[in-house]
């Protein structure tokens, strides 16, 4: 009986969390989607399809979204290949090379790529003085550019999506077209790209959503060519505030973003049903390594040639620019100085607030999410509740749809006065700490339930036995157990916390700036140097982060 008594607590605690977290916030937007001149209709969605610019911006989204996922398949399904089942020299460093895109914030890759290949961007600049032109090379503003930079950002997802699958694929069919003389490159296509078809779709539908859901990148590179996106539409139409019927219309758009988002992961499960996986064994497996022999010369090249495209010229261009003295002055020692970090982390005081909100945000939603994600991963895991998977459907759901859409939902939730109080969250930084807790809850719930599963009830029982009550059983007996999935969920939100921007940007107001907004905003006004000085920081905490979740989770988690 007091189990049963502490088991309805702990499903009131999550529930109210969910609501107020979750629930109540996302069906604000539906509400408010088809709220028209004061009452309700479906006349908003008309106007999206009616509207060219709506219409234009859904069609970007597309066209953006699947380009950059082909992009991002192939290389990311063919660099997989190239580390889990060939003898290319220096695997175990690329292995971990091909990650760092992943690190580095997409708005942040986004403007490093512009100081590379903008109009006055380093590598067009050398363009130009070398032939003599007087146009760049390539200018990156617009829908190529935000295609590349996309493609270059969410490939990681298809290679470590591809690399997991391949080092659990039984090799004996490769060996055996092999040993029949079938050359490298006809296995891969006959045999290997077949069998792993349903991972490689899987790594391709987790691009798509990412491209789909992407703020940062568009409106970096787009909203100086006048190119939107579903995202930066929403971000126009929240901008505009009350101002005519722009919220509904925002949250109309939002709707559609979703549906797009939740209609990759359908199709992807649908193309997944009644798919062999015999090919797959249950635990990895010595891979079947492809001998390249003479293809191994220009392969290696090539992987480098990746490394230094996706991950090196975008760092160095950042921390050049960081260190000179003006945006496009060649990085001679004359024009070199630390003056730029001086100024954003001491003589900025708006950079010394947004350092400070964002650790202050990031430390505070990742001991949250630690605690609330090991509270209803409990019920899910431990308990025999009826309704403990749908409480973990909302738990994990603000996570699948777009950070825009998150963040929309609490503007709508909270412009309010709090019930029985004048308390308004927002345009505080309380509103950006809610956000991201929701946002972020799965991570939680996630890391901390595979822990848990691997914890016995007869652990508990004994405990309660001997004479503990449930609380005393869950501090000394699961949390000590759990402990390594605790720290890796605080780490895991910590990171994207720290970085974020998409949901931050809608949210912020003056005195509650975040690093990732205030990156934004200077690029914006066009202090080069200063946003590049403060993403060098951004970088080097984030760089770090991921350092100490590797070392205490002994390379479980993090990337």
């Amino acid at each position: 009986m007091r189990r049963f008594g502490v088991s309805q607590v702990i499903l009131g605690i999550a529930i109210l969390v969910l609501v107020v977290f979750v629930v109540y916030p996302l069906s604000t937007i539906i509400h408010q989607s088809f709220k028209f001149e004061g009452h309700l209709s479906p006349v908003n969605y008309w106007q999206i399809v009616q509207k060219a610019a709506n219409f234009r911006a859904l069609r970007h989204s597309l066209e953006v979204a699947t380009l950059s996922m082909l992009f991002a398949t192939v290389i990311g399904a063919f660099l997989a290949w190239l580390v889990a089942r060939t003898n290319l020299p220096l695997r175990g460093f690329l292995r971990a090379a091909f990650v760092l895109p992943f690190i580095i914030p997409p708005f942040i890759g986004a403007i490093a790529w512009l100081q590379l290949l903008g109009p006055v961007g380093y590598l067009n600049k050398f363009y130009m003085a070398l032939t003599g032109s007087t146009e760049p090379l390539w200018n990156i503003y617009g829908p190529d550019g935000i295609i590349l930079v996309m493609a270059l950002h969410s490939y990681p997802l298809v290679y470590l999506t591809v690399l997991g699958g391949l080092e659990r694929m039984n090799p004996e069919l490769e060996e055996a077209a092999q040993i029949s003389g079938s050359p490298i490159f006809a296995v891969m296509k006959d045999i290997t790209l077949p069998l792993m078809a349903p991972t490689i779709a899987a790594g391709a539908v987790l691009a798509f959503i990412a491209a789909i859901a992407n703020f940062g990148i568009p409106a970096v590179l787009g909203f100086s060519a006048r190119y939107f996106v579903l995202t930066t539409k929403i971000y126009d139409a929240v901008d505009l505030g009350w101002i005519g019927n722009n919220l509904s219309i925002a949250a109309c758009l939002s709707i559609v973003v979703s549906l797009l988002a939740g209609a990759g992961l359908l199709l992807s499960r649908l193309y997944l049903k009644g798919k062999e996986y015999t090919t797959l064994s249950g635990k990895s497996m010595y891979p079947n390594i492809v001998q390249l022999g003479i293809h191994k010369y220009w392969l290696l090249p090539l992987a480098l040639l990746v490394v230094l495209i996706t991950t090196v010229a975008p760092v160095v261009a950042i921390v050049i620019t960081s260190l000179t003295k003006a945006y496009g002055l060649p990085p001679t020692p004359d024009n070199l100085t630390l003056d730029n970090f001086k100024h954003v982390l001491f003589l900025l005081p708006a950079g010394r607030r947004a350092i400070r909100n964002s650790l202050f945000l990031a430390v505070g939603a990742a001991t949250i999410v630690s605690l609330l994600g090991s509270l209803i991963a409990y019920i899910v895991v431990k308990t025999k509740m009826r309704f403990r998977f749908v409480i973990d459907f909302f738990a994990t759901m603000p996570y699948s749809i777009p950070g825009t859409v998150v963040a929309l939902a609490m503007i709508l939730a909270w412009i309010r006065p709090l019930p029985f109080t004048n308390i308004v969250l927002y345009n505080t930084i309380w509103i950006i700490l809610i956000a991201y807790v929701a946002r972020y809850l799965a991570f939680g719930v996630r890391t901390t339930a595979g822990s848990l599963a691997q914890i016995h009830d007869s652990l508990e029982e004994a405990a309660t036995i001997s004479g503990a009550n449930w609380l005393q059983a869950f501090k000394d007996i699961v949390i000590p157990l759990i402990r390594p999935g605790l720290f890796a969920s605080w780490f895991l939100v910590f990171m994207p916390c720290l970085r974020e921007l998409t949901i931050s940007i809608l949210l912020w107001s003056v005195g509650h700036e975040t690093i990732g907004v205030l990156v934004y905003n200077l690029q914006d006004a066009g202090d080069n140097t200063g946003s590049a000085a403060l993403a060098v920081v951004m970088m080097t905490v984030l760089m770090a982060a991921n350092f100490l979740t590797r070392r205490l989770t002994g390379g479980k988690f993090g990337y």
